[in-house]
This record gives C-alpha cells, structure tokens and sequence, in this order.
C-alpha cells in the first residue's frame, strides 16, 4: 500500500492490471488461498466477486457512517452491475453472507503474521519483541440471534444488558501496535482460555506483557514450555501466596516459590508442584507499591528496565481506544445482525485496523520514531482519501508518486510523548434514570 509503486511494476499497463484498494498489501494471492483454505474455491461466479465483498469488509470499518452501498460505490469495484447501479439493497448482504466469516478471519491471521515480521524503527527491547495480552468488549445489534449466540453482560437475576456483547482478546506488539492474533466468546465466559490459544502464536525470543487478570499458573507456565527465550511479566494478584526460595534475601528483587495443589495441577500435567518466578518490588509517586512477576532472568535484565518497560502494557489500551473511539466512531454497536456476519464483520475492522498501523509503522521507518507515534485519526485520514483518489483517477502513471506522497503525508503527524499520569484510576458510577430491560424467553419463528 505504501511502498513505492515504481518498484513493484515496471509499466503503467501492469500498475492497471493490479491496482485497487487494499490491494498491494492484500496481495490476490492471499485471499484466493483464503478460499481454498476456507472450502470457498468453488463459489461460482457472481455478479459481485468473493474479493470484492473482502474489501467491502475492511472498507466498512474505514468508512463506519457510510451506508454499505455507498462503501462499494467509494471503493470502485470493477463490475458494471456495480457501476451502472443495477444491484438490489439486499445483494451485499447477500453476499457476505454466502462469504460467511472463515476466509475474512483467515485473511486476517495471514496478514497480520506478515506485517508483524517486518523490520520496524525500535521493535526489539534488550533483542526481544514485545507484546501484549488484553481483553475488551464489544456490543451488536439487539436481535434475537444475537442475543442466543454472544449472551448478555453481567447482570443480576432476570435482567439483561440492553444490547448482546462479546468479549475480544488480543494479541498486540506493544512497539508497533498490530494485532498478530484476536479470539471472541460470549461475555460471560472468562479471557484465560482465549489467551491461552492465542499464546500458542507467540513467536520465540519474545516477552508478553499482561495485567494481573492473566496471573495464571497454568497460562504462564504454557508460555514458558511452548517455545524457546518466550518470557512475561505480570502483577503479583493479592491472593496469591509465595515464599522466598531458600537462601534468597528479602529484597526488592528476589526469586520466589509458589506451591500449586493439585488440582491446579491436574489442568495441566506439565506444571511442576513448587513453581519459581522473579518478584520485583516498586513503587510510583502518588501509588500504592506494587509486586511485578516475571520469567525474565536476573542475570540478563535489570529491575529498572523491566519496570519500565512493563508499563509499554498501555498501549494495548491505545489499540481498543483507535478501534471504538476512531474506526467505529463510538457507536453503540457492530453493524451486522447475524452471528456469522457479526465475526466477518470484526476480523474485517481487525484487518483494517492493522493496515493503517502497517502505514505508521512504515512511514515512522523513514523519520526513525516508532509507528506508534504517528497519529492513528490522521494516518486513517489519509489513507481513506488517497485511496478512494486512486481507485477512481484516470491518470495511472501518478499512481506510484501518490503512494509516496501518502508515505510522506503521514510521518508528518508525528504525536508528542505523553506525560504519565498522576492520579489513581477510577470508575464513576452513576445513578440509572432508566428501567433496566428484563430478558425474556425467545419465541420459536
């Protein structure tokens, strides 16, 4: 998407054979393995092409308060029934639902593994990449099956939350920001198990950062045995018990032992019955001292530089706001109404999602600051309006100086360093002036 045109095709002839949106970073290759992967190879053709409705995906969330015709129409697919205005409100929907959400969420985990393996300005920390783990929730369309498939969030008794929600966890590289892998469950089940699937992706000679929800015995030891030189650091949770190992002094580094029963034990043979880690004591200005657990060896990594880089954990938080605040523009809910088309719909705003801190990351390789710094809203800006200026020009030999011109836009837009915090965080809550809705059981059709 960003690189230089000119490097890529050697014609202007070439440059119209291939180019449309997304499409050199979403290479046809890719989304024609998508559907062979996925048991879509023998869709037969249709007035709109399995590709085009993926793009149509992914541009939904750049243009979130565009209707899905005018998405398509703004994305100039090459289809005269598209051109000329002949298909029916009902097609696209149609349409994405015989795509169904397998292809999108494979095109999903297959581009995000290549872009998180590029090179980028300062990725490593002490030769290791840095992720994160983190959970959100995110609400649909309150309809019937929706509302049987993703459930409700907590409430007491018979009420129910006013619209369905699903929780989403996320992988992130913490320096880049792109999300390498992201799983979904119904609101009323835990994160563990969804992060313990997504770990199984964590490449090797890499640290994850996590909050003190993860502190799980059974997660942590996982990441450890999976790969090789795969690390974490996590807060201590309260109602953990430890103890010094023998001959260790107490201070505010030292190597600790946990003795896990076995009925944790049982969850996973692996897990040895006296289980050690590093606790790190510190304490900020303004807060309460705080315990850090991690697996990152004393004798290779100082307590300064893993309390400092324990609270690059945030930036997964920066990610969800970009999503919610940003590309779906704080709406209430997801678009789709059907289960199915509610995951294509999400692994799509992923995609998109990951090419635009794709762009920062490569424009913020060219001016030596981490893409992360580069504002998102405006990276997202740029890229919707230069794309939606080359889809439809007519001059095709300006194609690959526009590509550069939008490399060379977005590093301009470089954010300044954010001063911590210095107030506790905490949650206002607010009186209800409205009656709570009460479920109700569902009717059959």
């Amino acid at each position: 998407m960003l690189n230089d045109l000119s490097m890529l095709f050697n014609d202007a002839e070439e440059i119209v054979s291939n180019i449309s949106v997304f499409n050199t970073e979403l290479p046809t290759e890719w989304l024609t393995e998508a559907f062979n992967l996925t048991g879509h190879a023998t869709i037969r053709r249709r007035k709109i092409a399995p590709e085009d409705v993926i793009r149509l995906v992914i541009g939904m969330s750049l243009m979130r308060s565009e209707p899905i015709q005018e998405v398509a129409a703004r994305l100039a697919f090459k289809s005269a029934q598209i051109d000329n205005g002949l298909l029916a409100r009902s097609s696209w929907s149609n349409a994405r639902q015989r795509l169904g959400a397998a292809p999108v969420e494979w095109l999903f985990q297959r581009s995000a593994a290549f872009w998180d393996d590029q090179e980028y300005k300062d990725e490593l920390w002490n030769g290791l990449r840095v992720y994160s783990i983190d959970g959100t929730s995110l609400r649909t369309e309150d309809t019937p099956e929706c509302r049987a498939y993703f459930g409700s969030a907590h409430s007491k008794g018979e009420r129910v939350s006013a619209f369905p929600a699903f929780r989403l966890t996320c992988l992130m590289n913490a320096r880049t920001q792109i999300i390498l892998n992201a799983g979904l469950c119904e609101f009323k089940k835990g994160e563990i198990t969804i992060a313990s699937q997504l770990v199984d992706n964590l490449p090797n000679t890499s640290v994850v950062l996590m909050d003190k929800l993860y502190h799980s015995a059974e997660l942590l030891h996982h990441i450890e045995m999976l790969g090789s030189d795969r690390f974490w650091v996590t807060p201590l949770r309260t109602d953990i018990k430890w103890q010094r190992v023998q001959g260790e002094v107490e201070s505010d580094d030292m190597l600790v032992e946990r003795t896990l029963n076995s009925h944790t034990r049982k969850r996973s043979s692996t897990l040895p019955k006296d289980w050690q880690f590093r606790l790190i004591k510190y304490q900020i200005d303004g807060f309460e001292p705080k315990l850090l657990a991690t697996s990152l060896p004393r004798e290779q990594y100082s307590k300064e530089d893993i309390i400092a880089l324990y609270h690059e954990r945030w930036s997964i938080e920066l990610g969800y706001r970009d999503i919610k605040k940003t590309m779906l523009k704080n709406t209430m809910t997801l678009r789709s109404k059907k289960p199915e088309l509610v995951i294509q719909e999400l692994y799509g705003m992923l995609i998109a999602y990951n090419l635009i801190r794709h762009e920062a990351a490569l424009a913020g390789k060219q001016v030596k600051v981490r893409g992360a710094q580069i504002s998102f809203k405006t990276t997202m800006r740029v890229v919707i309006y230069d794309y939606y200026s080359m889809a439809t020009t007519n001059s095709i030999h300006t194609l690959p100086k526009r590509l550069k011109d939008l490399t060379d836009t977005v590093k301009d837009f470089i954010l300044p360093k954010p001063d911590r915090p210095n107030y506790p965080r905490a949650v206002k809550m607010k009186k209800k002036e409205f009656p709570v809705k009460r479920s109700q059981p569902l009717k059959a059709p």
